[in-house]
């Protein structure tokens, strides 16, 4: 069954537009990752051509977008990347965790992507598209019910059952229409499967006919929880569960497997209970 997200998939409610404009930019930039001038920036993101340049114009002021007065473009500086470079050292610092994504999106050839808790949705905080993997736009930023996607049970499969049912309890008392109210008594047997398997897997969640598994990264990495995601046709990731989990875990100890522990092995050790191995047999059960 599909689940209602608006058609960005970004809430904006309580929100000072300037500052969500400005952050959008970045986004954009990050997206993009070339020079783009005012109309391009302004067509893209839906803002008046006015308003836009005032932003980027003050953006070049505090220092965080260069202008390249001669072809009228604009492009991040160096002090945007370095905003956020003392938040998790072990995963942000020599940017383990984007070589990380980029080695599964070779290997996989699907979208990657980062997700985390944002109040009560997984939010998809760094985006590696793959437009053959995924036809549909997904972009940083956007929003997914914690309870009914992917990257939502793999959160909240962290979380012991009683807390699981008091944010149920507050969703469903904030729920619009019936159809959004969550089933606890369904819900929790699927983080139960979650945990056994060490993954989540949505199907036809969001958008019919597309899926993504969805793995918790260790705990001990970051100021909070993060998900790796591995997106792409249903067919295609039920055809290669195995292979996809595969890939995801051993690039995690790849590029994690000296984070935030005394030896590669304590590492490793936690991956595998964070993460459990799962036979082949047991798995390819486990997806129907």
């Amino acid at each position: 069954m599909l689940i209602q997200v608006s058609a960005t998939g970004r809430d904006h409610t309580h929100v000072v537009k300037s500052a969500v404009r400005t952050l959008e930019i970045l986004e954009y930039f990050d997206e993009i990752r070339c020079p783009a001038n005012v109309v391009t920036v302004s067509e893209a993101l839906g803002y008046p051509q006015s308003s836009t340049a005032a932003l980027l114009r003050s953006m070049v002021t505090m220092g965080y977008l260069q202008y390249d007065a001669r072809a009228r473009t604009y492009l991040p500086t160096d002090r945007v990347s370095l905003l956020g470079s003392w938040i998790s050292p072990p995963l942000f610092e020599d940017g383990a965790l984007l070589r990380m994504m980029r080695a599964i999106q070779k290997r996989t050839g699907q979208l990657v992507l980062i997700g985390a808790r944002n109040g009560d949705f997984a939010q998809y905080v760094h985006v590696l598209k793959q437009p053959e993997a995924v036809a549909h736009h997904i972009q940083t930023g956007m929003k997914r019910p914690l309870a009914t996607s992917g990257v939502g049970h793999a959160l909240l499969s962290a979380l012991p059952d009683q807390d699981v049912r008091r944010l149920v309890h507050r969703l469903n008392a904030y729920a619009a229409e019936a159809g959004e109210r969550v089933d606890i008594a369904e819900l929790l047997p699927q983080l139960t499967r979650v945990r056994r398997r060490g993954y989540a897997f949505s199907k036809h969640r969001v958008v019919e006919n597309y899926g993504m598994i969805a793995i918790k990264l260790p705990s001990e990495l970051a100021s909070r929880l993060l998900v790796i995601g591995i997106g792409g046709c249903v067919d295609t990731l039920q055809a290669r569960e195995s292979e996809l989990v595969t890939v995801a875990r051993e690039e995690m100890a790849n590029y994690l497997a000296n984070k935030g522990a005394d030896s590669e092995g304590e590492f490793r050790l936690r991956l595998v209970s964070d993460q459990p191995a799962v036979a082949l047999p047991q798995m390819q059960e486990a997806a129907g």
